[in-house]
């Protein structure tokens, strides 16, 4: 397997993975969907509340927020020892109280650990008007997707590497088929200039019927993109989800072993 970065940021990452099949990269976006531990806020206490908005459409705005944290410091409540009591390495509680008229964002929440704090401080929670307030405790846990959308990790998707083919006995056709391509992609050679761009969605075999020009996918390479939508940088949560496959082909070979005795 070779694996190539194609463009990279602070919350998305695309790669160029050849040499596998859509089976290993299947495997890997459902594990990157549903099984990454992320922090999230899970209840939330008013004290008070005089806004426009209900207590429970506040609770749902928080539990969305995502928050950047270094997982290595928390645990789920199950395998905390404090066997779901909750504590330091369980749980972190944001506290914030504000009075209108003012805007109030997801940096006004002050956390009980300086290093977890919002991803983007600039996240609108609500406006408050003049005599409205706003004050709560809210208690933010690891959980994954498995539970609830809250706790995703990113948004992960995978197309395969187009291969473009053409007729060379029928250029001349095929060269009326170039303008076809949604996205312009196609050159004047044949060549498609920015093959990551590509989504395979066939209109330039559509606008040549009889194979003069067909456009497939190749199953062994694949462009695997993802989106952090959590405060996880998106190269923790690839490693996250390889960690994470491999103790499971681990606990199979060992299961395989002991049933082959």
């Amino acid at each position: 397997m070779k694996v190539k970065v194609v463009s990279k940021d602070d919350r998305s990452v695309k790669l160029d993975i050849s040499e596998t099949t859509p089976v290993f990269a299947n495997s890997l976006r459902r594990v990157i969907m549903q099984k990454i531990p992320v922090l999230a806020i899970e209840t939330v206490d008013f004290i008070d509340n005089t806004s426009a908005l209900y207590d429970e459409v506040i609770a749902h705005r928080l539990g969305l927020i995502p928050i950047s944290v270094d997982m290595k410091k928390y645990v789920t409540k199950d395998a905390c020892k404090c066997k779901g009591k909750g504590c330091s390495s369980c749980q972190v509680k944001f506290v914030l109280s504000k009075k209108g008229p003012c805007v109030v964002y997801a940096k006004d929440m002050k956390s009980t650990d300086p290093g977890v704090k919002p991803f983007d401080g600039d996240v609108v929670i609500i406006k408050l008007l003049k005599g409205q307030a706003i004050d709560f405790e809210a208690t933010a846990q690891v959980g994954t997707a498995e539970d609830h959308t809250k706790w995703q990790s990113a948004i992960v998707g995978y197309n395969y590497y187009p291969i473009l083919k053409v007729d060379k006995k029928r250029i001349a056709e095929a060269k009326k088929c170039i303008a076809a391509c949604p996205r312009k992609l196609i050159t004047k050679d044949f060549k498609i200039k920015d093959p990551y761009m590509c989504h395979l969605c066939g209109s330039c075999s559509a606008a040549c019927p009889d194979g003069v020009v067909t456009i497939d996918g190749d199953p062994s390479r694949i462009v695997f993109t993802l989106e952090s939508v959590c405060g996880l940088r998106p190269e923790d949560i690839i490693r996250s989800s390889l960690g994470f496959l491999k103790s499971r082909i681990g606990e199979l070979e060992e299961a395989f072993i002991k049933t082959a005795k």
